[in-house]
């Protein structure tokens, strides 16, 4: 195994989502499991995963990155735009790595099917926006009620929604159009979740059906080959999944709660606009990673691919914060949020030299699996 000449941090675990960092979907094999984060100075930093699968993190600038491997022209791209940012968090790197993708460096098939991605984005957002105002119309105006939301807005209800927000606009001590860069900017972190409670085709909620899916899958897999189960990583898999479905499906159900008064929630976007996106988007924080994990699992074919695929998977379940027990008001013990797992490589030439492009390959077909 090449010697890495960078510090090695002690591992710890991370309080908040923040401290965490955000997953990159980078291609580069070493860069597997990569987290980004704003630094103390505002600048971006990689948190790296001990290319061993021991314990540690390397806390590294992009030069810092180069010492461990010599990344792809999409992941140097990638951390530039990142660079770039006033703030990571995961809509935002999300938002710049479909950007990257869809210029076509991580392949023909990534950038088309990223493509379909931002479009159903754009579809999500107004439905979202129109869900939202319709919403906040009922409420304030029960005695015009809009009745079933159309696909499309029509010009009376533009007109009803207008007068409605300039006639509330003064107890809400702004202007109408500030009412209206706020419904905005809330559809906008809503549409993740779905407005709806039985939404099934919002980011956040669809993601939940794949991954517990997936979970679904290795516990099967298992049940029929105990033995195949190496060192029990598939249940350590499952477990994580487990929390993660648990409490995502709990905190999605707090969030979409919020919805039930468009008018209050109008209301404390006013007063505290971060602190409000804030809340919608902790879905998005407490369910980054997952996504990357899950598509592992998912070309594994036969017995030997997927013992490989749980090799890889353990490596970089994701780390659950301290801070999730705030969001949910659960009491999780600690040792459920560490992976109790630990994949230590003798050898790591299977992701270096020409064993590498293959793994880039594979992982830029993954990057289309998931768009």
């Amino acid at each position: 195994m090449q010697t890495i000449a960078l510090p090695l941090t002690e591992f710890h675990h991370p309080a908040t989502f923040q401290s965490r960092g955000v997953a990159v979907p980078f291609t580069t094999p070493l860069l597997a499991g990569a987290r980004a984060r704003t630094g103390p100075h505002k600048t971006p930093e990689l948190v790296v995963p001990n290319p061993s699968g021991g314990r540690g993190v390397y806390i590294v600038q992009w030069s810092g990155v180069r010492a461990l491997c010599n990344p792809t022209v999409h992941d140097t791209l990638l951390f530039r735009r990142l660079a770039a940012l006033p703030l990571i968090d995961p809509e935002r790197l999300r938002e710049t790595a479909l950007a990257v993708a869809c210029e076509g460096y991580a392949g023909k098939e990534t950038a088309a099917a990223v493509r379909r991605t931002i479009e159903a984005d754009r579809a999500q957002r107004l439905r979202a926006h129109l869900l939202l105002l319709t919403a906040l119309v009922n409420q304030v105006d029960p005695d015009g009620r809009t009745g079933p939301v159309s696909p499309e807005r029509t010009p009376e209800f533009d007109r009803r929604a207008s007068n409605l927000l300039h006639r509330i606009a003064p107890a809400f001590g702004c202007a109408a159009t500030h009412l209206a860069t706020g419904l905005d900017a809330m559809g906008d972190a809503f549409a993740p979740v779905g407005l709806t409670p039985r939404d099934r085709n919002a980011r956040i909620p669809r993601l939940l059906d794949r991954l517990e899916d997936t979970r679904n899958s290795i516990s099967g897999w298992l049940d029929a080959t105990a033995a195949d189960d190496i060192a029990g990583l598939g249940r350590t898999v499952i477990a994580g999944m487990d929390l993660a479905l648990n409490t995502a499906s709990a905190l999605l159900a707090t969030t979409r709660g919020t919805l039930a008064d468009p008018a209050g929630l109008l209301k404390r976007w006013v007063a505290s606009p971060a602190e409000t996106i804030g809340r919608a988007t902790r879905c998005d924080w407490l369910l980054d990673g997952w996504d990357g994990v899950r598509l592992l699992w998912q070309p594994a074919s036969c017995d030997a691919n997927r013992r490989a695929a749980l090799l890889e998977m353990a490596q970089v379940l994701p780390v659950m914060p301290r801070e999730v027990t705030e969001w949910t008001n659960r009491s999780i013990p600690e040792a459920a949020m560490d992976p109790a797992a630990r994949v230590v490589s003798q050898n790591d030439a299977w992701r270096r030299g020409a064993a590498a492009f293959a793994l880039i390959q594979r992982n830029e077909a993954l990057r289309a699996m998931g768009a």
